[in-house]
């Protein structure tokens, strides 16, 4: 029977590492033969059962290994190893670092590829990669879902401090009357705690940046918030100008007039704006039965008659 599995680290840190902990649970749930193999020793209880230690693991010809797309070490440790790989590349950016490190990229044992969204797959597909290319993308839980709006406004600045900034102080200048309207930073929560930040702030500026999907604008979206900003070069697949105010951080003006516009929407049509309804219904397209299908779909055609499902 041939295995599944996926590379983890013990403990889990970025959105991406999640995503993969979704993947695992998902195969798991639909009877597929999936693990993790992770860094450390010893159980990982933040990791699927059955997750092992990958200097315990020793995979067939016959396995599959999943790993990410942002660390050539693991390029190097997989090409060492008999199994056929899967390269689960959820953000171009970080992969085109790695393959310009790389001495070469063996078509025949790195052929198959998961990316999350269709622009993303677009840009592999256009580097010259030959192998095969599957678009899954992630799902957004149901917990993220409209409550009681206020008008506030939510963000995240992490990955761009310095725009963020520059976008409140020109706002703050330009539109005074708005001196009132609260920011809601996210930072350090957890992903219910930011479901119930995004639920009840009417509107979320989005500084994302280097994305090849933006999870953080999709929970705003399927939150019902009105979504003004950069969807960090991945909204090719679901941002729209009737689902949001799509303005690039660096182009500080119309950002922050975009933030006006908002609030000037919100307290014109409230919580049911034609930008949030627009949003949510488009954000209902990564809802978990799409990602589980998918899934299932991507890793049946991979798995012959009699080795697993």
């Amino acid at each position: 029977m041939s295995n599944i599995y996926y590379f983890a680290y013990k403990q889990p840190a970025t959105g991406g590492d999640f995503v993969n902990i979704e993947h695992v649970t998902a195969l798991q749930s639909m009877g597929f033969p999936a693990t993790m193999l992770h860094t450390g020793r010893g159980e990982a209880p933040m990791l699927p059962p059955g997750s092992t230690p990958i200097l315990d693991a020793n995979p067939k010809a016959d396995d599959w290994l999943v790993i990410p797309e942002n660390d050539a070490r693991l390029f190097e440790y997989a090409k060492s190893l008999p199994c056929r790989v899967v390269v689960h590349n959820q953000n171009s950016f970080y992969y085109f670092n790695v393959l310009a490190g790389l001495k070469s990229l063996d078509s025949a044992k790195f052929g198959h590829m998961i990316c999350p969204s269709y622009g993303n797959a677009a840009v592999v597909r256009q580097s010259g990669y030959a192998g095969s290319i599957s678009v899954v993308p992630p799902f957004i839980p149901d917990y993220f879902r409209p409550a009681a709006k206020q008008l506030k406004i939510a963000y995240s600045p992490r990955k761009l401090p310095v725009e963020s900034g520059a976008v409140r102080g020109l706002f703050a200048a330009r539109h005074p009357e708005f001196a009132d309207v609260p920011w809601v930073e996210i930072a350090k929560m957890s992903r219910a705690q930011v479901a119930g930040v995004l639920g009840e702030c009417a509107i979320y500026a989005a500084f994302s940046n280097l994305e090849a999907i933006s999870l953080s604008v999709l929970e705003a979206m399927r939150s019902g918030c009105i979504v003004v900003g950069d969807h960090g070069g991945a909204g090719h697949d679901y941002a729209q100008a009737e689902n949001g105010i799509w303005v690039e951080a660096d182009e500080i003006v119309g950002f922050a007039e975009g933030l006006a516009r908002a609030i000037e929407c919100f307290a014109r049509e409230g919580a049911q704006s034609s930008y949030a309804r627009a949003a949510t219904a488009k954000s209902l397209e990564y809802g978990e039965d799409a990602f589980r299908e998918g899934l299932r779909a991507f890793w049946a055609a991979r798995l012959t008659r009699g080795q697993g499902v």
